[in-house]
């Protein structure tokens, strides 16, 4: 009883420790992102107020007849959009690199309305939108919505390719991989069956082609998958085999993937934001900044993961009931895992994935992503030890 307690409590330290530093990194991250945004945002403001004085003295329409600038602007925004996103729907389906460049009658004239319609929606409004913007520079609450509406794009414009990045690595974990239904439906029965006795919804189960014997969990929910390598299935017996397939099942019923996706965003966007040919004083003042804020970005990621390998162990063993069966596969795992292999994975994959192993052994100190495999086998060992004593 003393040593669950304890064992919860230390996960507990862990994502406190965790979500303390990745909070920070976050923060600043989203503060320095976002005064970057507001002042490309202010100073796009008064790039865009000379364009469109410029714009506002070309050719218009409703200057030679009798129809009001901001009802001919919409009527072009009208067609414009239709051509580009209504045609499929209202005619055959047609792709927009059809157009460009067109090859025939029919994509010429498209083309050419689609010119007319731009330049009109944009030269028409260039009046208007000139007085406005002129006005909102003129005042301090204008310039302040202007830096806040660039900070606000600067901000979600990071985090949304940040996920997208993390969606990436994903995709290339599970690529070159086909069902386990074809060729190994044990496997998709059994992780059916885990996943039942975990109350979560059963993961799609793929199996890659590979002598390293690797298992990992990606995705949440409807859209998880739990990915092994053949070289895992022909290693372990039945009951090793399902014990790592409990691990996985473990961490997606603990929503870990999820938690760990986005506690990667703060270092990828540190990453994305750093330059690695600095050449202006800005450039050398952000790689400063997110070259400070990217390591405790990961090694905030690190305490996290190794906390929730250590859960998902200890949930694989309340699923199968055999703490000596998942001690028993790791020692295998990590014994054919010594022997030469091609390792592509970086350090992000390695977050990305929930393996049930690190991806490479390389990532070692405060950076490592999983505990050492060492001292999981020896806990698994004890718990095995406490259970038949009891």
């Amino acid at each position: 009883m003393r040593s669950t307690v304890r064992f919860r409590l230390s996960l507990l330290a862990r994502v406190c420790v965790a979500v303390a530093l990745l909070a920070v990194v976050g923060t600043v991250a989203a503060v320095v992102v976002a005064v970057v945004g507001g002042v490309v945002g202010v100073y796009v403001g008064g790039i865009a107020s000379e364009s469109l004085v410029s714009l506002a003295g070309l050719p218009r329409l409703s200057s030679v007849l009798p129809v009001p600038a901001a009802a001919v602007a919409a009527t072009a925004a009208a067609t414009a959009t239709w051509v580009l996103w209504g045609l499929p729907f209202l005619s055959r389906p047609l792709e927009r690199s059809e157009l460009l460049p067109p090859r025939d009658p029919g994509s010429v004239a498209l083309v050419a309305v689609l010119a007319c319609a731009l330049y009109l929606s944009v030269v028409e409004a260039a009046p208007a939108g000139s007085a406005l913007l002129s006005q909102v520079l003129e005042t301090g609450r204008g310039l302040a919505l202007l830096f806040g509406a660039g900070a606000v794009v600067a901000v979600g414009a990071s985090a949304i390719w940040a996920r997208r990045e993390v969606d990436g690595l994903r995709d290339r974990l599970r690529s070159n991989s086909r069902p386990a239904g074809e060729r190994h439906p044990e496997v998709e029965e059994a992780v059916g069956r885990l996943a039942r006795q975990a109350d979560v919804p059963p993961p799609t189960v793929r199996v890659t082609d590979t002598d390293r014997p690797e298992s990992f969990a990606l995705g949440s929910g409807r859209d998880a998958v739990v990915v092994v390598s053949t070289g895992l299935l022909e290693a372990l017996s039945p009951a090793e085999r399902r014990a790592v397939l409990a691990h996985e099942v473990s961490h997606l019923a603990s929503a870990d993937s999820r938690i760990m996706a986005a506690a990667l965003v703060p270092a990828l966007v540190a990453d994305d934001w750093m330059d690695a040919d600095p050449d202006r004083l800005v450039d050398y003042l952000l790689n400063g900044v997110f070259g400070l804020l990217k390591p405790v970005g990961q090694f905030g990621m690190a305490v996290l993961s190794r906390g929730r390998e250590w859960s998902a162990d200890a949930g694989a063993v309340a699923l199968t009931g055999s703490p000596a069966a998942l001690a028993s596969a790791l020692a295998t795992m990590a014994e054919r895992r010594r022997r030469p292999a091609t390792d592509l994975r970086n350090w992000e994959d390695a977050v990305a994935a929930l393996d049930v192993l690190p991806a490479a052994e390389r990532h070692a100190g405060v950076f490592r992503t999983h505990p050492p495999t060492e001292e999981r086998i020896e806990w698994l060992r004890s718990r095995a030890e406490r259970a038949e004593r009891e």
